[in-house]
């Protein structure tokens, strides 16, 4: 090999191992969850053998977005972010934080998104149509719900809202920060459509 192919070569390779120590020295990918609320002011539960059973079967969510990605919007394209991630998939961490918000917002009751051995008092169905960070700050939330007593004689409840919230997105978890102050916001609604148990 003559002296110049040889130089290429070495440079060539030269470049190669920095990129892989380049690579090496990225930084981790980091895992968020949406979290649970603070529960520091809710003393222990003590449920009766009569306490109402309420189901929170598990949110739906667009395709786009029940997944481990965390993404922002911007215009029409949606932002991946290449080095954070949900721990779960989305849907998962929102029906959590929904049944912890409501669990600790009705302590009397049995709130739960497992399976029942019996048949749940009553059952919330929620369908998130839209939940959208966008790369200027701005996070909205769509969702429609329903409420479904145990007795068929008793009336359904459906119910809507439209949330919308502010704030930096700088970070992954600013923008979870952000999605998490609308589910909570979300679980207040729904919570207050619930009817007292019969």
């Amino acid at each position: 090999m003559t002296p110049a192919p040889r130089r290429t070569l070495l440079a060539v390779m030269a470049c190669c191992s920095l990129l892989s120590l380049a690579g090496c020295a990225s930084p981790p990918l980091r895992l968020y969850t949406l979290g649970v609320p603070s529960d520091a002011n809710i003393g222990e539960p003590h449920l009766s053998s009569r306490a109402a059973t309420i189901a929170i079967s598990r949110v739906i969510l667009p395709d786009y977005l029940d997944s481990q990605d965390i993404i922002t919007r911007q215009g029409e394209e949606i932002l991946r972010s290449a080095r954070a991630r949900w721990a779960t998939r989305l849907s998962l961490g929102v029906t959590d934080l929904l049944t912890n918000v409501l669990s600790n917002k009705r302590p009397s009751e049995l709130i739960t998104d497992q399976p029942l051995a019996d048949v749940a008092t009553m059952r919330v169905q929620i369908d998130i149509s839209r939940f959208d960070v966008d790369t200027n700050g701005v996070a909205t939330l769509d969702a429609t719900w329903a409420v479904l007593p145990r007795d068929p004689n008793l009336p359904l409840t459906r119910e809507r809202t439209h949330l919308v919230a502010t704030g930096d997105v700088g970070s992954a978890a600013e923008v979870a920060s952000l999605m998490r102050g609308l589910v909570i916001r979300l679980a207040e609604r729904v919570n207050a459509t619930i009817p007292p148990a019969h």
